[in-house]
């Protein structure tokens, strides 16, 4: 049976499968089991009937409050809706229009990487950050043999990455594939940036801005790098940070690794 990894919803961008991958142990992570998404507050009665589709019990909202309040997810009646903020307000400023700005992405051209890594630094080393990823596993750890899971955020790349990063690391896939996951971001929403951009350009918007609009939704390498940094720092691997930032337990990565894996 063919798989798809991004599935073509008529209203996201970045709405994924996380399934297929290997395992250093020869393993592979179950398809069909756990989604990751950008927002879904436009979805149609198409999309709702593809998520009954997927069998998903619980969809986990990464967003903060207000982006919530703004732009409340549109989901089928049965789905279990739980608000998980990695931040509390949108630092990613993924949900801003370009007006919303800052002065300094109009005349910095190095302020969208330097904003969006120093993000990734502050996400890994938040301890509500930390509490909040638990709480996605400790979902993950309550599904339904029978059910998938969901989670997202606004664009679906950088809270909604680093909580993909951090699991497919915590059922044994390798940091180089997990990395590969991260950045297939950057093929999911190429239509939509390309978009974008060339409605900034028809504004005649300055190419400064752009340019940092531009990195503001990318899955670049060096905005993980800044997060796996951290935890090289401070708390030496990936498994350490688990296990004493996120509190996942050896017995909590085995149910996990039962649960999801082939």
């Amino acid at each position: 049976m063919a798989h798809e990894r991004i599935i073509p919803l008529l209203n996201t961008h970045n709405f994924r499968d996380l399934g297929g991958y290997p395992t250093v142990n020869g393993q592979t992570v179950k398809w069909g089991k756990i989604f990751r998404s950008d927002k879904l507050s436009q979805l149609s009665d198409q999309d709702q009937q593809q998520l009954t589709t997927l069998v998903i019990q619980t969809d986990i909202d990464l967003r903060s409050k207000e982006e919530i309040t703004a732009a409340p997810d549109q989901l089928p009646d049965h789905i279990e809706y739980l608000s998980n903020p990695i931040f509390q307000r949108d630092v990613t400023d993924s949900s801003k229009s370009v007006d919303g700005l800052s002065n300094e992405l109009r005349s910095n051209p190095l302020a969208g990487r330097q904003h969006m890594q120093a993000v990734y630094h502050d996400m890994m080393t938040s301890q509500h950050a930390a509490n909040a990823f638990h709480a996605i596993f400790a979902q993950l750890l309550t599904v339904n043999e029978d059910r998938s899971i969901l989670f997202h955020c606004t664009a679906g790349k950088d809270r909604t990455g680093m909580s993909a990063y951090l699991i497919l690391r915590a059922l044994g896939v390798s940091a180089e594939i997990a990395k590969k996951d991260y950045l297939l971001t950057n093929t999911a929403l190429k239509n939509f940036l390309n978009g974008r951009q060339a409605m900034l350009r028809a504004a005649q918007r300055p190419m400064t801005l752009i340019d940092n609009y531009t990195a503001l939704w990318t899955a670049d390498p060096s905005y993980l790098e800044a997060a796996r940094q951290v935890i090289k720092e401070q708390y030496g691997n990936i498994n350490n940070y688990l296990s004493s930032a996120v509190g996942l337990t050896k017995n909590d990565r085995a149910d996990l690794q039962k649960l999801y894996l082939n």
